[in-house]
């Protein structure tokens, strides 16, 4: 086996799914530590810490059917609901879908202007974008609305859509998603006519490396709400997650930033700790399974031999063993396995906990674990060891 292949065995490709964390380590240790969930960046042998990815009611579709909400429970047993939420009737949003029956009620004084149902929106747009668009007018004003799910439902004045019919207004949303770019420690950027009306400066709190950004932006009258958080290891390489929203009249972005830090510190707690994972020269097996550095600069703290990362680490490996070590001071974990006479080493280093207060000394336990809940996660889809 050459060098190159060494390399593709040590890049865990597809991105892992967060693991459940149960007997990682005792649960009183485990109690106040948040989790990241984690994304695999392949080119610089980075698992790269990321938070917050994605939302079940991001403004856009590349997928047929959208995705329904899904009720879950947080660390303290209080449901956390949808949010935003369907808002009741009012002038600003005057008509009400339900999913389950499909009848639409009207706030007092409004009635039904125009609609189009599902085989017209897959004629116009080409896909299962959308239940239902429909306008509704009281004689002196037109809301037009667009229910994709029951958590992705947007609102906008028909007058400041540029006169546009609602059929042309549904092909223009379906057109112009807000696309929003990040990277940490810069502004968010969103494109296709869309306009930043509000910047929220790190909402969530954290503490470099870490960083968040929150930011309201306009297209037409219709709004959206947006959450990044990420983080920039001095290894390199940045993970980014986000959050999108349609806005919801009676709602505002203060309040979906505490829904969504709410969410993100309970995935978090179900979750794994990030970790990044390179090929290392830092050390070598002398006799038996007993780890020794080979330059200087390296210090072995603590080594254990044969640990558990799980079959697919144990499977073939003549010779294994665990160890934390510093380089050039800096602490860092080490993983060797021997198999088929080729030595590798991996230097694991756990990422950063988002906010300071919860950031402490990570043990060789503690690191093992994480790895071996990795490892052994079939639906993870990623692994360093084959």
């Amino acid at each position: 086996m050459d060098w190159h292949d060494a390399l593709d065995r040590a890049i865990p490709h597809p991105p892992p799914r967060p693991a459940d964390p149960a007997g990682l380590v005792a649960a009183g240790k485990r109690a106040v530590r948040r989790r990241q969930a984690v994304a695999v960046g392949g080119t610089a042998l980075l698992v790269a810490a990321v938070i917050g990815l994605g939302s079940a009611y991001a403004p856009w579709h590349d997928r047929a059917a959208p995705t329904p909400p899904i009720a879950t429970q947080s660390e303290a047993d209080e449901a956390l609901d949808a949010y935003p939420t369907q808002p009741p009737l009012s002038d600003d949003s005057p008509l009400r879908y339900d999913f389950d029956t499909k009848e639409v009620t009207f706030h007092d004084g409004w009635e039904e202007a125009d609609r189009i149902g599902r085989k017209e929106i897959r004629r116009l747009i080409g896909s299962d974008y959308s239940q239902l668009f429909l306008a509704a007018t009281n004689g002196e004003k037109t809301i037009y609305a667009n229910f994709m799910n029951s958590t992705e439902i947007a609102y906008a004045d028909a007058a400041r859509t540029n006169g546009k019919s609602l059929s042309e207004w549904a092909e223009d949303v379906a057109a112009h998603h807000v696309r929003p770019r990040w990277s940490v420690g810069g502004s968010i950027r969103v494109g296709d006519g869309w306009t930043i009306t509000r910047k929220v400066d790190n909402p969530l709190d954290y503490d470099l490396p870490w960083d968040s950004e929150a930011a309201v932006a306009e297209r037409e009258g219709m709004e959206v709400w947006i959450l990044f958080s990420g983080d920039k290891p001095e290894s390199g390489g940045g993970g980014e997650g986000y959050g999108v929203a349609y806005a919801a009249p009676g709602q505002t972005i203060d309040e979906y930033i505490a829904r969504r830090d709410k969410e993100i510190e309970r995935d978090m707690a179900e979750g794994t700790s990030g970790y990044s994972a390179s090929m290392s020269e830092a050390i070598e097996f002398g006799a038996g399974s007993k780890l020794v550095p080979i330059k200087g600069g390296v210090e072995i703290l603590e080594q254990v031999a044969n640990p558990d990362l799980g079959e697919k680490f144990a499977q073939g490996a003549t010779r294994s063993a665990a160890a934390r070590i510093t380089i050039k001071g800096k602490e860092q974990f080490a993983i060797a396995r021997e198999k088929d006479g080729l030595t590798l080493v991996y230097t694991i280093e756990l990422a950063v906990e988002p906010r300071s207060e919860d950031r402490g000394t990570r043990s060789l336990e503690d690191a093992l674990a994480i790895v071996k809940a990795r490892e052994t996660d079939e639906m993870g889809g990623g692994s360093l060891f084959r």
